[in-house]
């Protein structure tokens, strides 16, 4: 039976390096930005606390997504910082963290309200909206004409006198529904909702006649209105309002910088890009991000998921280790074939496959595909296990082994060694020497046994996939309270 090994790593934060994926758009202002806060300085990242939610943050096909993930991004590029992503399990949690210092910015569709603007500096705004109620379109199917359908409807906020309507306690629709009840003198009975109910599961519950009225911002309205056709999404109940990013009031360098920085761009190309990018899709590339997010709200990553679990759990791993494997190989697509012969969802090579019980007509199954791929990073691990007496860095030979063949990183291992590096530590050690493999005064040194390697695609190989890792496990239920505040913010602790 295999020994299992636990390190203390059960992260439960995301780190992200701050690199924009719209690397084909050109930056619409050159100009060097302004001097970085000292606090974020000193760090060199920005903590940011945002909610899982389509506009916010989220899950796509396997990468982190989300409008205000992509801004955050885009503004840590510009300084030279990098993005620590924490999600919080509530939306209300999000300006509590911020204001128990949990995170330097809150960045969830925040709309500014005097009430919070008391606690909170909030930055010029990132978007406008407007609140609009969510309730059920009349039957297609029952013959009425345009105008019997129209008065069926709320059209106007007054006719919510006498009506039920489901929302956060917590949020700026609960606060606008109150007022418009005692500026009109007219009843309109809240009811609250328990905080595990986000404001998708409020959606659904609409559409499938749970409940009849639920509050949405314009915005995301607009854009789950092409999953939901049976909803209707326009009727007003507030002017337009700010949505904003929030800092604590003792952080006016931060805020300062973040204020300049929108105000800057919020009307730059590639804001609009992003800005259409989320809520301008088309309706197919919507029903995949409901469909990604969905699955992330349930703490599924992949359709793959269950053979993931399984095979974790024979050879010792976490499972969403193995999909963040994947997710680099393949981007889970089984039948994924790479121009030098990898296959399948692991991407593995005919040989290699063959080496661990997977026949070439075999190798496209999912799970002989997954069994094989895990063996293999079993067999990495535990030739690391013995060699390696610092194991703190582990994981990360192993993934450069599996990436780029152990007997390259043995070599990049042994150069650090006659370089005076740490060879048992793999940021600026022995990853270097990987770098320089590619260079002939590094690969033709007489220590080297397997010649040139072009070490940079290994070396980012172990960087995405420590990364989508942690993404994996920060949208994954059942983190206990223990594991989550003992999280350390580093790479380790892959392998249980």
């Amino acid at each position: 039976m295999i020994r299992r090994i636990f390190f203390s790593f059960a992260i439960a934060f995301a780190l992200v390096a701050c690199q924009s994926s719209e690397t084909s758009i050109e930056e619409t202002n050159k100009d060097m930005p302004e001097p970085i806060p000292t606090a974020v300085e000193t760090s060199g990242k920005l903590v940011a606390l945002v909610d899982n939610s389509i506009s916010s943050y989220y899950i796509f096909k396997g990468q982190p997504r989300g409008f205000e993930y992509e801004l955050l991004r885009w503004f840590c590029k510009e300084h030279d910082l990098t993005l620590e992503v924490r999600v919080m399990p509530h939306f209300e949690d999000v300006l509590d963290s911020l204001l128990a210092g949990v995170g330097d910015i809150g960045a969830a569709n925040l709309t500014v309200t005097t009430e919070r603007s008391e606690r909170f500096n909030f930055t010029p705004y990132v978007l406008r909206n407007r609140q609009v109620l969510v309730q059920r379109q009349p039957p297609e199917d029952a013959g009425l004409s345009r105008r019997e359908k129209e008065k069926m409807l709320v059209t106007d906020a007054l006719d919510l006198n006498n009506k039920r309507v489901h929302v956060h306690e917590s949020s700026a629709f609960y606060k606008r529904l109150q007022n418009i009840a005692e500026e009109n003198a007219i009843q309109i009975e809240i009811e609250s909702v328990p905080n595990d109910i986000d404001t998708e599961e409020l959606i659904e519950l609409v559409s499938k006649g749970k409940i009849d009225f639920t509050v949405i911002d314009e915005n995301r309205g607009k854009l789950l209105a092409r999953l939901y056709p049976e909803l209707h999404f326009e009727t007003p109940l507030s002017l337009s309002q700010s949505i904003s990013w929030a800092t604590r009031k003792e952080s006016d360098s931060l805020h300062s910088l973040l204020s300049e920085w929108i105000e800057r761009q919020r009307y730059s190309n590639k804001f609009a890009v992003i800005y259409r990018k989320y809520f301008h899709p088309s309706r197919t590339t919507v029903a995949g991000m409901q469909s990604s997010f969905n699955l992330a709200k349930g703490g599924k990553l992949s359709l793959f998921d269950d053979i993931f679990k399984r095979e974790a759990e024979r050879y010792g791993f976490d499972w969403r280790f193995l999909a963040a494997v994947s997710f680099q190989e393949s981007k889970f697509n089984p039948q994924a074939e790479s121009s030098f012969g990898a296959r399948g969802l692991m991407q593995l090579m005919p040989a290699t496959a063959e080496r661990f019980g997977v026949n070439g007509n075999e190798v496209f199954i999912p799970e002989r595909n997954v069994n094989a791929g895990t063996a293999f990073l079993r067999y990495l691990y535990n030739y690391w296990e013995r060699k390696l007496e610092d194991q703190s860095d582990i994981n990360k030979f192993v993934l450069a082994s599996y990436n780029a063949g152990l007997g390259h990183v043995i070599d990049a291992r042994k150069l650090a060694a006659k370089f005076e590096l740490n060879d048992e530590k793999w940021e600026g050690n022995v990853s270097d020497m990987l770098l320089k493999k590619s260079i002939p005064k590094y690969y033709n040194d007489p220590v080297v046994k397997h010649g040139y390697c072009r070490g940079r695609e290994p070396v980012q190989y172990v960087t995405n996939v420590m990364e989508y890792f942690t993404q994996y496990v920060l949208l994954s239920p059942g983190l206990s309270e223990d594991l989550i505040s003992s999280v350390q913010n580093d790479f380790s602790g892959v392998s249980r």
